[in-house]
């Protein structure tokens, strides 16, 4: 049996905040690529600004990261819109923004961008939310996100209407200029309008853009610590969609690394069994929080969503260099080896080590986490039925190994994140 390995270094880092970056756009909807658009267009007005170096990059990660508050927020908003929201939901959302500045904080290396990721939505004449600052007092950074965030949305399809034309945005910019927008981004803006040099968005293009950002933020050696902090960020935006999972992609995370301990797995390989934890379930991010967590049948429609996460997550790990190496995993970690599993079939061996080990784990924690649409067992329930699984639904070996770990790994998996965190480089 053979496990790939990987390195948990900058490159590896820099390929979790592309991660973070593809998340954001499946969480959205039908906002998909709006992050990614507004930090190209705030890109291009720093540019006229003269915004070089650390700044710049800082524009594009606040671009995307300004909304990821809204991950699990008025989640069917974005999943089945309707022509306007509920008092209610618009209560909720004016909130994001705070949001959005607590989670990029706990990112290493990304503290800088969350003043600009909170002040997004402050209006240069003080009518802005969250905090009512006016003028000067907002970062320049987040000046420029606010106009780029509003044109970037009126060229963009709503459900209450088409997107709009240019002249009409333009028209907006002008008469926002000294109200939401400060005077001398408007005008920048207004330049690059003028001079025809407004930036095309292209999806490959702003993949490059990324890695150019991170290199400009990231220093130069990433810590085991910098990269646990990070993948328990990702994973709790993957498990803020169902209640019942909360914790869920780290603990099968603990238990994976645990497993190639077991079996005497090198430190690459079960650095890719702890990271194909926590990111396992990447693709569930786009799927609506009402099928993730019904309670009764699932329609065929809604098994289909839910049977696609799999791949889903799998094909934005294998697009982002370096973590190529866990898509496999990711993809097939719902396969059976009697075949009876999902997407393909797989039958035995031909299922890839990794995914057969995440199976396992994941499996185990699936059945002794609280859940709406399934009964909870105990410990030693779930044990037994893992144990009455082998050769069936999981690799005997992996399942031997399995059945190995000591009680004490099963009572860690409860223990608070920041001592998972601080363990991260001893284990």
């Amino acid at each position: 049996m053979h496990l790939q390995t990987l390195d948990p270094d900058r490159r590896f880092y820099a390929g979790l905040l592309e991660v973070l970056v593809q998340v954001m756009g499946t969480a959205q909807g039908y906002l998909f690529e709006h992050g990614p658009r507004v930090s190209s267009l705030a890109q291009g007005i720093g540019d006229v600004l003269g915004i070089r170096g650390r700044a710049r990059a800082e524009l594009l990660f606040g671009g995307v990261l300004s909304d990821l508050g809204m991950i699990g927020l008025v989640d069917e908003a974005w999943v089945a819109p309707l022509d306007a929201l509920s008092r209610d939901a618009r209560v909720l959302i004016r909130v994001h923004p705070q949001r959005s500045q607590a989670l990029v904080k706990k990112i290493p290396h990304l503290g800088s961008v969350a003043p600009l990721v909170r002040h997004h939505h402050e209006w240069w004449n003080g009518k802005g939310y969250p905090d009512g600052l006016a003028g000067k007092v907002i970062p320049l950074g987040a000046q420029i996100l606010r106009l780029a965030d509003t044109v970037t949305a009126l060229e963009e399809h709503r459900a209450h209407r088409v997107a709009l034309g240019s002249d009409y945005v333009k028209r907006v910019v002008e008469d926002g200029a000294g109200k939401e927008f400060s005077p001398e981004v408007a005008e920048a803006y207004l330049k690059l309008v003028r001079d025809g040099a407004l930036p095309e968005f292209h999806l490959t293009l702003f993949h490059r853009a990324c890695l150019e950002a991170a290199g400009a933020l990231l220093p130069e050696e990433i810590t085991p610590v910098g990269t646990q902090e990070f993948l328990i960020i990702i994973a709790s935006l993957i498990d803020a969609k169902d209640q019942y999972t909360a914790g869920h992609s780290r603990r099968v995370a603990k238990l994976s690394m645990a497993v190639t301990k077991t079996l005497n797995m090198g430190v690459g390989e079960q650095t890719a069994a702890w990271a194909g934890g926590y990111l396992h379930d990447l693709g569930k991010v786009g799927i609506p929080a009402s099928v993730l967590t019904k309670e009764g049948a699932l329609t065929a429609e809604e098994r289909e969503r839910i049977e696609g996460h799999a791949p889903a997550g799998a094909r934005i790990l294998a697009s982002v260099h370096g973590l190529e190496q866990l898509a496999g995993g990711c993809r097939y970690h719902h396969e059976r080896w009697d075949g009876s599993g999902y997407p393909e079939g797989l039958r035995g061996n031909r299922i890839p080590a990794l995914a057969q080990i995440l199976g396992v784990c994941d499996a185990y924690d699936a059945m002794t986490s609280g859940r709406a649409y399934c009964h909870t067992h105990t410990h030693r329930e779930a044990i037994g039925l893992i144990a009455g699984s082998r050769s069936k639904t999981f690799g005997p070996r992996i399942v031997d190994a399995f059945l190995m770990l000591e009680d004490r790994v099963f009572a860690e998996l409860w223990a608070p994140e920041e001592a998972i965190a601080a363990s991260a480089s001893t284990d």
